[in-house]
């Protein structure tokens, strides 16, 4: 079979090197998910400011936010309490943007273009703030706010609606003859970005098998992503989900958007699906079993397990 990848092009996300970012403090719970964005959003080339908000005060950060275009709050279920005022760090630096985003408004007669202010709390959008039983006072001040965008959904839809904003790229979406692979067998090998470098070793391993590699699109707005993460989830005839540096909570929305394939119109059986992941994640994954195999890798690239899963598969 011919050494080749099948693989679409996509517009790559326009430069964003113009855009500077600040990203406010947050919680001990939520730091992972500040680091992850500040990686996400230096990767595109924007400049990303932040502060330690308690060893620093509010007239340090107010500096910073007037030298940004847009201001992120990453939010948690309960505000850290600075002082017996009431107000808690969230609160309080949500208030610094705010406060900016007003005085330009005073500034400039158009809004467009203009400073803006994006907030997120992980929680389901699907879910109305005031509904929800015991939910946080600081939130539902937030949610208040008018001058605040507040998105209550996943980390990476979140991601991906803050990438629109900043910038409204176009994807093409996949057609059937992309979908088909060499003698029609494809594979959906599903990686987080963070995995990106690692997961292209794999990917040119299952060309160069004959393979139609299908793979995520990242550069794009959430709309076209999740079309098509569809499209390949109703087309592809082996999944592989690879993780090493993604967390679990990922492993286990990707091994969920597998097992619920079949209600998207799926037209012909799965061959396969397997997780390979690190070793150490095998034993804290919730969804184990359900028909996946679950294999262990190292960091380095291996071709033996993709090789020992391939062949039990019957084509």
């Amino acid at each position: 079979m011919p050494d080749k990848i099948i693989n679409k092009e996509v517009k790559k996300m326009p430069d964003h090197s113009g855009k500077v970012i600040f990203i406010a403090d947050v919680s001990k719970g939520m730091q992972t998910y500040k680091e992850n964005l500040v990686k996400e959003l230096e990767h595109f080339g924007c400049t990303v400011k932040y502060n330690t908000f308690q060893n620093h005060g509010s007239d340090n950060n107010f500096d910073i936010i007037g030298q940004c275009d847009i201001a992120i709050h990453i939010l948690s279920d309960k505000d850290q309490m600075l002082d017996s005022s009431g107000k808690g760090m969230e609160e309080s630096q949500i208030h610094l943007s705010v406060q900016h985003f007003l005085s330009q408004k005073l500034l400039s007669a158009s809004s467009e273009n203009g400073f803006r202010i994006y907030a997120w709390h992980p929680k389901s959008s699907l879910e109305s703030i005031y509904e929800e039983e015991k939910v946080s006072t600081h939130l539902k001040k937030i949610q208040q706010l008018d001058e605040v965008d507040l998105l209550r959904t996943n980390y990476e839809e979140f991601k991906y609606y803050l990438l629109k904003k900043i910038e409204n790229p176009v994807v093409e979406v996949a057609d059937e003859s992309f979908i088909k692979g060499n003698d029609n067998y494809s594979i959906y090998f599903i990686h987080d970005i963070a995995d990106s470098e690692a997961a292209k070793h794999y990917v040119e391993y299952l060309g160069k098998r004959g393979f139609a590699v299908l793979t995520p699109v990242f550069d794009s707005d959430i709309m076209a992503v999740r079309q098509m993460h569809n499209t390949y989830l109703k087309k592809f005839d082996i999944a592989i989900i690879f993780a090493i540096d993604a967390g679990i909570n990922w492993i286990n929305m990707k091994i969920m958007d597998i097992l619920k394939s079949p209600g998207l119109g799926r037209e012909k059986p799965i061959l396969g699906k397997a997780v390979f992941l690190q070793e150490n994640k095998d034993i804290m994954l919730q969804l184990k079993g359900k028909g996946f195999d679950f294999c262990p890798i190292d960091t380095s690239f291996n071709n033996v397990p993709i090789d020992d899963f391939l062949s039990k598969i019957h084509y």
